[in-house]
């Protein structure tokens, strides 16, 4: 009996440490009673939100899994290992967890509201309009479900709508300032600055130390010319957080933008040391080697990066274009396979993959790239442009004249397609002098 009543006095304690966001201590009582009595699964439930509010999400799950494990039906507890699973990224298996508390019980609103959100990260907005239907059914007015749907009509660049349905999260709860950032990030889309800029404002006033948000204004204050604002706020947000990398790394293509170029390289270098495998530093550091000539560095930071595998296309594609003016077009190669891999449509991945293979004398396969880029926008004229070069180099003058004809019927002015095509003219005629009339400058994509 006594071990009993001292679990149930441990659990009184950890609440009262809890109320109070003592959450270590919560943990170590509540883990102390369930050691005396692993059965009561209202204490493994308390456990989950302890470790949720320390952001131990891993470990909460498995606590609302063992607690599952005792009493299956418990709404709360899959509610909140759904959320778990969410904010892990294991977007299915939230779903998963949601879909089983409607088997529970249907009225419980927040399962539809959750999964709008899931099936927006994954893609499949048709089943998250259907799911902020269903939510409506049982809660009307909802702010959240508002604003899961706003993410997701923003993401397929809807942004009208997306922002009509977050001014309706706002007048239900005016207080969530991430509603007004996503406001401003639809704006932004939409190319209205100015009303950006305020309602980034507004979003830092009600969460003045949210270094995210002043990163992203300052981004925005670089493309709207208002420069020296723009440097405050990522140094503001440097202050907030010395040891955040995102400040200084965005305060470090500032200083780039500033030709301040060694301030620059002392930015991202400390971005490095606050985190060595933080996405662009190396890549930033490459190009300003570059830009000092320094190439053996300037390689040595662009392999780097590479071997960090981005995932960001237009990463990839300034990667690859700054591997090749370094000397670099194998490297450059991997970078494109990498970008086209992730991206079988990147028009200007695969056209800038065949001027790398062209570089490398590999022609066939730089053909095969110009094709791949041609198939997915049969209009683009420097893929034909590239490609008439190709057949050229070949000696396959018909190929490049049949190929350089086709530009010039899409733009018949250009200089560079007329003399391309006179010379083509001239080398099927007259073969034996086509050595001395070669002139191979691919063109390169940037987008």
């Amino acid at each position: 009996m006594n071990d009993w009543y001292d679990a149930e006095r441990r659990v009184e304690k950890a609440q009262e440490l809890f109320e109070q966001q003592r959450w270590s201590e919560a943990l170590e009582e509540l883990r102390a009673a369930v050691a005396i009595n692993p059965y009561n699964s209202a204490w493994l439930f308390n456990i989950g939100l302890t470790l949720d509010e320390m952001e131990r999400y891993e470990e909460a799950i498995d606590a609302y899994r063992q607690s599952l494990d005792i009493e299956s039906g418990d709404v709360q507890a899959m509610y909140h290992l759904g959320l778990d699973l969410e904010r892990t990224g294991r977007f299915d298996k939230a779903i998963e967890a949601f879909e089983r508390i409607e088997q529970i019980d249907p009225t419980f609103e927040p399962a539809y509201c959750r999964r709008i959100s899931c099936f927006g990260e994954l893609g499949e907005h048709e089943r998250a309009e259907e799911m902020f239907y269903l939510a409506r059914l049982y809660k009307e007015e909802c702010p959240q479900c508002y604003y899961n749907i706003g993410c997701s009509l923003s993401t397929r660049g809807q942004y009208d709508k997306a922002i009509y349905c977050w001014q309706r999260a706002l007048d239900l709860d005016e207080a969530n300032s991430d509603v007004h950032l996503r406001i401003a990030e639809a704006l932004w889309g939409k190319g209205d600055l100015e009303q950006a800029r305020r309602h980034y404002l507004t979003g830092l006033r009600q969460d003045p130390g949210n270094t995210s948000t002043l990163l992203d204004l300052g981004e925005l204050l670089m493309e709207m010319d208002r420069f020296e604002e723009a440097g405050e706020k990522f140094r503001r947000a440097i202050e907030l957080a010395p040891e955040d990398p995102a400040g200084y790394y965005c305060h470090g293509r500032w200083l780039m933008a500033g030709e301040r170029d060694e301030e620059a390289v002392l930015a991202f270098t400390k971005v490095l040391q606050l985190d060595p495998t933080y996405p662009g530093a190396h890549l930033r550091l490459g190009e300003l080697h570059h830009r000092r000539r320094e190439q053996s560095e300037a390689r040595k930071h662009l392999r780097a990066e590479l071997l960090l595998r981005p995932e960001d296309p237009q990463t990839l594609l300034d990667l690859s274009n700054l591997l090749i003016d370094a000397g670099e077009p194998r490297f450059a190669v991997a970078a494109l396979k990498w970008l086209v891999q992730i991206e079988p449509q990147h028009v200007a991945g695969w056209q800038n993959l065949a001027v790398a293979q062209f570089i490398r004398g590999r022609y066939q396969d730089g053909i095969d790239s110009c094709q791949q880029a041609l198939r997915h926008d049969p209009g683009n004229v420097m893929a034909m442009y590239n490609l008439a070069l190709a057949y050229e180099h070949l000696g396959r003058y018909e190929d490049a004249l049949k190929t350089v004809r086709g530009a010039l019927g899409r733009e018949p002015k250009d200089l560079s397609l007329q003399k391309l095509e006179f010379r083509l003219r001239v080398l099927k005629g007259v073969s034996r002098v086509g050595a001395g009339l070669k002139s191979l400058i691919f063109w390169r994509g940037n987008a």
